[in-house]
């Protein structure tokens, strides 16, 4: 009887000094809340003893299993991809960036083209506009290499050129436009960037009654006074984008061509990958971009709130391999003053001169970048993916415009004595008003096909929290 007290622990506990090694694992046993090591402390026969021990064995090898295979687990960094459709009745209105598609302005080309001509060759020469058209992107590329970015400006459409108006839901919004520098387009102008004030929601309504809710704007687009080159066409190019998105407007704008009324209605959509070490998306912008954008825009402000692009990364990993072949870079798609070398070192850099055999070496360089994956991995491996897309799928379609109606209402503004606009109008508009509205007229309404935003999100298939609960849960069975 005393032999069976001893062993379920009912006597009197021995003072701790006199206790023995076997009373002390017994002890513990018996007080622990793990059932088996109670069964191992309480059993009243070897075999007994032997049969807990063999279950608890068992039970702890397969808690180790389950434990190391969520911790494995955890650490393959699984993802899965959750759609949600959320309505957004305070959605942001999109950024649409607008840029003439023949950007230069015949009569300020011409004149910096003649002084461009005169320094080249520092002698008075008889020239007529054959001679002056190839010299254009020497000229463009001559001005930026210099830091004449005011000349630079001067020699493209200004908006106040070819703006008739611009209505946001009934509000005035002729003012609301940032204005950017691109090498293909010239000057640039976007509607509704992110440091516009105001900045325009879905929820922003005027007091006028509105047959469509969106952005109305009239264009008109002075063919007479483009520069004559072949390679610029005749019309606008129009780019929606997110708010703070870098505008890509020669590689993903839409040509629209004078003598039409078009309707762009889009649907909002977005993509959001998780940072390292689920993805390798990032949101950093490096050095040789914000000096992208710094060149691009005339803004500071707008300038600082551009977020990373992986295209524009690309583009500018690829002119940095030409630079170290060639020591400049292309001129197209944009203009750029920095450049990171290979070990990542920040450097001014200049234009190839298309004059002489730079341009041929750049090109050379290009497709050599182009045929090596190698070349590839090693100069733009920095260039990783976005941790957020947002996209606007757009429809566009297209009508006869002017109507009569409203080309008496644009007459009676355009020709009136009292006129103040400055659209580039030529000197006989007045006798051949319509001859010049039906070329030349160009509206463009954007609005949006729906309030639901499509939102692709890349979620972790067992997050930090849920190895931890899962660890906990095969811990107490």
């Amino acid at each position: 009887m005393a032999m069976m007290e001893s062993i379920v622990g009912e006597i009197k506990p021995k003072p701790f000094v006199e206790q023995r090694r076997r009373s002390i694992i017994i002890d513990y046993l018996l007080s622990t809340s793990t059932h088996g090591l109670r069964g191992v402390g309480r059993a009243y026969s070897t075999c007994n003893r032997f049969f807990w021990v063999g279950i608890f064995t068992i039970a702890s090898s397969l808690m180790l299993y389950f434990v190391v295979s969520s911790v494995r687990q955890y650490f393959t960094y699984a993802t899965q991809t959750s759609v949600e459709i959320r309505l957004d009745r305070k959605m942001p209105f999109p950024a649409v960036t607008i840029c003439n598609a023949n950007p230069y302005r015949l009569d300020t080309m011409n004149a910096s083209l003649v002084a461009f001509l005169y320094r080249q060759l520092l002698s008075n020469i008889t020239f007529n506009q054959n001679l002056l058209n190839p010299l254009a992107i020497p000229l463009v590329v001559d001005l930026f290499n210099r830091n004449q970015t005011e000349e630079l400006w001067s020699i493209g459409f200004q908006l106040s050129d070819i703006l008739l108006g611009c209505v946001y839901n009934g509000i005035d919004c002729s003012n609301s436009f940032t204005r950017s520098l691109t090498s293909a387009l010239g000057n640039c102008f976007t509607f509704n960037w992110q440091t516009s004030t105001p900045f325009f929601t879905l929820a922003d309504l005027g007091n006028t009654l509105l047959l469509r809710e969106g952005l109305q704007m009239i264009f008109y687009v002075p063919r007479e006074t483009n520069f004559p080159v072949e390679y610029f066409n005749i019309g606008l190019n129009v780019l929606l984008h997110d708010n703070d998105e870098f505008p890509l407007s020669i590689e993903k704008g839409l040509f629209l061509a004078p003598g039409l009324s078009y309707l762009i209605t889009y649907r909002k959509s977005t993509e959001t990958f998780l940072p390292s070490p689920y993805s390798q998306c990032t949101s950093d912008v490096s050095s040789d971009l914000r000096a992208l954008y710094k060149t691009t825009f005339a803004d500071n402000n707008a300038s600082d709130s551009v977020v990373y692009s992986e295209s524009a990364c690309h583009e500018l990993c690829e002119q940095a391999y030409i630079f170290s072949q060639c020591s400049c870079i292309l001129p197209i798609p944009f203009f750029t003053r920095k450049m990171l070398t290979l070990d990542r070192n920040l450097i001014s850099v200049k234009t190839c001169n298309p004059i002489t055999n730079e341009f041929l070496c750049a090109f050379t360089a290009k497709q050599q970048l182009a045929a090596s994956d190698q070349l590839q991995t090693a100069w733009c491996s920095y260039c990783t993916s976005q941790c957020k897309y947002t996209y606007f799928t757009s429809d566009l379609s297209s009508q006869a415009a002017p109507s009569e109606t409203e080309k008496a209402i644009l007459a009676a503004v355009l020709l009136n004595a009292s006129n103040t606009t400055t659209v580039l109008l030529p000197n006989d508009f007045a006798q051949r008003f319509d001859y010049y509205m039906d070329r030349n007229y160009l509206r463009i309404e954007v609005a949006c096909g729906s309030k639901y935003v499509t939102e692709y999100k890349q979620v972790a298939t067992l997050p930090l929290i849920d190895m931890f609960a899962s660890i906990g849960g095969q811990t107490g069975l």
